[in-house]
């Protein structure tokens, strides 16, 4: 055999074993590409179920921590304890608000009451609005009751009378008089 012959015997030898080393090389690629993503599948997999597994500890969390908060305030017995008061209130507003507008309706006519009962308005439209303001507007927005407006008393027109006129007195002053001319005595 010549040299060329035994070179490429060598040659095609060789080719056939790099094909070989290649094709397993390409298969161990493959395999292990498999692995990857299957191996990337399960962490996908169990990185969703770890956040699902999370999210719903922390609702549940979350639901606790509402429940021992509900437990803890018990807000229904803040309502249930405050609602007679609130309800005694709003019957304390309608009894004054009726017993002022008889009153009003009373001493409206009497011209020496006028201011008073003017005064007396202003009074009670101040305290109505305090009362609503520090009183039942807190205790409303903390109960959850007050989505609806609140509306106060009807405040009654404030109707002054003119004040009276003095009379027209009668000028009794005596007319002037003119003073008497002094005359100078005239000796003859």
């Amino acid at each position: 055999m010549s040299i060329t012959s035994d070179i490429r015997s060598y040659a095609d030898t060789a080719l056939e074993q790099g094909k070989q080393v290649l094709d397993q090389a390409q298969s161990q690629l493959t395999g292990v590409t498999d692995q990857a993503n299957e191996l990337a599948g399960k962490i996908r997999g169990s990185a969703k179920e770890n956040v699902s597994g999370l999210t719903a500890k922390a609702t549940d969390a979350v639901g606790d921590l509402r429940a021992q908060a509900e437990k803890a305030v018990n807000v229904e017995a803040i309502k249930s304890a405050i609602e007679p008061y609130l309800a005694r209130a709003k019957g304390y507003s309608t009894s004054v608000t009726d017993r002022a507008e008889e009153l009003f309706s009373t001493v409206k006519g009497d011209k020496r009451v006028a201011s008073l009962v003017a005064k007396a308005e202003q009074i009670t439209g101040a305290v109505v609005e305090t009362v609503e303001d520090r009183v039942v507007k807190p205790v409303q927005s903390l109960t959850g009751r007050g989505s609806k407006a609140v509306k106060s008393a009807p405040k009654p027109a404030v109707t002054r009378p003119a004040a009276p006129k003095p009379a027209a007195k009668a000028t009794t002053r005596p007319t002037a008089r003119k003073a008497p001319v002094k005359r100078a005595a005239t000796k003859a």
